[in-house]
């Protein structure tokens, strides 16, 4: 699964990286937890819009705003299946941003936080869904789900599951406006290299955000 991220980069860079047409201000979070509010970049007529999301995807048929605690991840083996994820796979995918992931291998009978990125901390994307939903006073909020998939030989020895990573604007392009069979053989294990650390139990606390989070520790299980 993915509960956990960070996006500490400037808003400037995350603009180049992603060929974004307006700017957008951004604050560096290095704990990003199920029920924030998260930038996303949706395909807006062409255009690469940000747009801030809540992080759990609450379908438009739901009848309240509880149904996206339970859909902070939609599996790719079963998105095209589910009814709260199929039309958003096939409509309303969108790039998430973030320049690293956490997850928790058990050493020692306890559950050790493990920092996961690119070579250099180098930005990428999750591969996103997102749906709209009117609340009854008529407020509307839009929200995400991150996809996950099976763990590639890295993650495999940390969990069996890990977010689908898009690195690179040809994935990035195929993922918001490729046709369905295109989108769908981007859900796979991610092949590229990746690093992996561990980090301090600080992290296990979603109100925790700096850059202690993400500094690199010698695990010790109490």
């Amino acid at each position: 699964m993915c509960g956990r991220f960070t996006l500490s980069t400037e808003s400037d860079e995350l603009r180049i990286h992603f060929m974004l047409e307006e700017s957008f201000e951004h604050t560096p979070q290095y704990n990003i937890a199920p029920g924030a509010d998260i930038p996303v970049i949706i395909n807006n007529s062409g255009v690469r819009k940000v747009s801030l999301m809540h992080w759990g995807l609450v379908p438009r048929w739901s009848k309240d705003k509880k149904a996206g605690y339970k859909m902070i991840n939609a599996r790719a083996e079963t998105v095209e299946q589910k009814p709260a994820f199929r039309d958003a796979f096939m409509r309303r995918r969108c790039l998430v941003p973030a320049d690293g992931f956490f997850e928790w291998r058990r050493e020692g009978g306890k559950k050790a936080p493990m920092y996961i990125t690119l070579p250099g901390k180098s930005l990428f994307a999750f591969a996103g869904i997102w749906d709209c939903w009117k609340a009854p006073d008529g407020k509307i909020i839009n929200s995400c789900s991150i996809i996950t998939t099976a763990a590639n030989a890295l993650m495999r020895d940390i969990h069996d599951r890990m977010p689908v990573i898009l690195a690179g604007e040809s994935e990035y392009k195929a993922w918001l406006k490729a046709e369905r069979v295109r989108a769908r053989e981007l859900l796979r294990p991610y092949k590229g290299i990746l690093t992996a650390y561990n980090v301090s139990t600080i992290v296990n606390s979603p109100g925790m955000n700096s850059p202690l989070c993400i500094e690199r520790t010698e695990f010790q299980p109490r």
